[in-house]
């Protein structure tokens, strides 16, 4: 907690509306809501030991970081912000609908209730960042406290540690500190990595770039594929969104086109080569990562094929939310596994009417990640480079083909952080004034900035 003090110092206290004996328990409120949610920020990696419900450590600091904002909220009179709510209220009713008369209630029902959860975390965060010195808070506690994390993460690669309390690396070559499974670990270094790129958090570039190199190099020993192939994903897509706004759309098409034929060309080209090389290494990371990619695509294809059939053979309510393993099980499959990707799941555990809404989950997010393109001056001085959020958002959807990352808990982190910059930061042109306005025209700034609201 006293490392984020300096943090805590930077927010826009919310000052009371009345003075009295309570008015400095208000501004405490203010305190308390940045240092918890920071917290939780900070050790988002921190998912095991489990207790119940699944239930990880970080849970406990972002259920207080919750209250925290809650209590901040109501006593400064400030409006609670729950973003995607409707889309998300869909999945929740297909997916509460498809437990209660699926195999699976208990698995399914705390599948909701997680997902309840993480909705109101991404409302928490969405509440309190109503200014750039909030979310300038928020966002260097995130980019700080992954560097940290990679650290941790080479130190017990390089010191041969194939354990550590609560969690283990080393599975197969492949670490993953205290997160589930290296695949979630890479996605959240891969993030991270994003993260710095949209803050330029470390200022100084003779401190940004090693901090890259950290992350990059911790996504490499988790040995995610497809944390790996989210970072060239995302580099495309920033410099297609740099390339759009200088030269225009049809132009940016062009030049994307042309280096997406290149790439392919080049790995036709090298593919062979890169196979060999793969095959003869003795380092376990490149086997367990490159090398396990054909026998980690056709087991994929082997399970979507039965998921899909499963869903040809059900009802179109659905098996229930995170019950496919049960389900595949129950009917004796050859690949009985959880969906590994929440686009076939959604169809398969909420039905029909889930993918209905998972497509406006998406929509909701791919409209807000486009807005926020054009910041007001103020937030954009906290967000320098928007573009490398949008860039992860597109690694999401890529992301979400061969795992379920809708339980992520950075994911909806970065939701929450792409609504606020959506609901108080974005430029938005003003109205013309009417002839009793225009001599007030001149102290209209042109945008809804509101870093000068308390």
């Amino acid at each position: 907690m006293k490392a984020l003090a300096p943090v805590a110092r930077s927010f826009p206290f919310q000052q009371p509306r009345h003075q009295g004996p309570f008015a400095l328990d208000l501004l405490a409120y203010d305190r308390i809501a940045i240092v918890a949610v920071g917290a939780a920020i900070s050790i988002l990696p921190v998912l095991n030991p489990k207790g119940p419900l699944n239930v990880a450590p970080v849970d406990l600091i972002m259920a207080s970081g919750i209250i925290a904002v809650i209590l901040w909220a109501g006593a400064s009179h400030t409006g609670v912000h729950a973003p995607y709510v409707i889309p998300l209220t869909g999945l929740l009713v297909t997916g509460l609908v498809a437990a209660l008369v699926g195999n699976a209630p208990k698995t399914g029902g705390t599948a909701v209730i997680q997902e309840i959860f993480l909705l109101g975390w991404c409302a928490a965060i969405t509440t309190l960042v109503r200014t750039p010195r909030a979310l300038r808070a928020v966002v260097r506690t995130w980019s700080l406290s992954s560097i940290v994390w990679g650290v941790i993460l080479l130190l017990a690669e390089a010191g041969g540690v194939a354990s550590v309390p609560g969690g283990s690396g080393g599975l197969g070559g492949r670490s993953r500190l205290w997160f589930d499974h290296p695949n979630l670990a890479g996605n959240y270094f891969a993030v991270a990595v994003f993260v710095v790129l949209a803050t330029r958090y470390p200022r100084r570039r003779a401190l940004r770039i090693p901090a890259l190199m950290i992350l990059i190099a911790a996504v490499a020993l988790t040995g995610s594929n497809t944390a790996l192939l989210t970072l060239p994903l995302g580099g495309l897509v920033i410099a297609f969104i740099r390339f759009r706004q200088r030269h225009g759309t049809s132009s940016a098409l062009a030049v994307v086109l042309t280096l997406v034929i290149a790439t392919a060309a080049a790995w036709a080209a090298l593919a062979g080569t890169v196979a060999t090389v793969v095959e003869d290494t003795d380092a376990p990371i490149v086997r367990y990562s490159v090398g396990r990619y054909s026998k980690s695509a056709s087991s994929r294809e082997s399970l979507f094929r039965t998921m899909y059939e499963l869903f040809r053979e059900g009802t179109q309510i659905g098996v229930g939310p995170s019950a496919t393993k049960q389900a595949l099980a129950d009917l004796d499959a050859p690949v009985a596994k959880q969906a590994h990707n929440d686009y076939l799941a959604t169809l398969v555990e909420r039905g029909p009417l889930g993918v209905v809404a998972l497509v406006g989950l998406i929509a909701a997010i791919a409209l807000r990640a486009g807005s926020i393109q054009r910041l007001a001056p103020r937030w954009a001085s906290v967000i320098p480079n928007p573009a490398a959020l949008a860039a992860v958002l597109v690694g999401f959807l890529l992301t979400a083909l061969t795992h379920e990352v809708l339980h992520y808990r950075h994911f909806w982190t970065l939701l929450a952080v792409v609504a606020a910059l959506h609901l108080y930061g974005t430029q938005r042109p003003i109205p013309a004034a009417k002839p009793l306005e225009r001599g007030f025209a001149g102290n209209v700034a042109g945008t809804n900035d509101v870093s000068g609201i308390p």
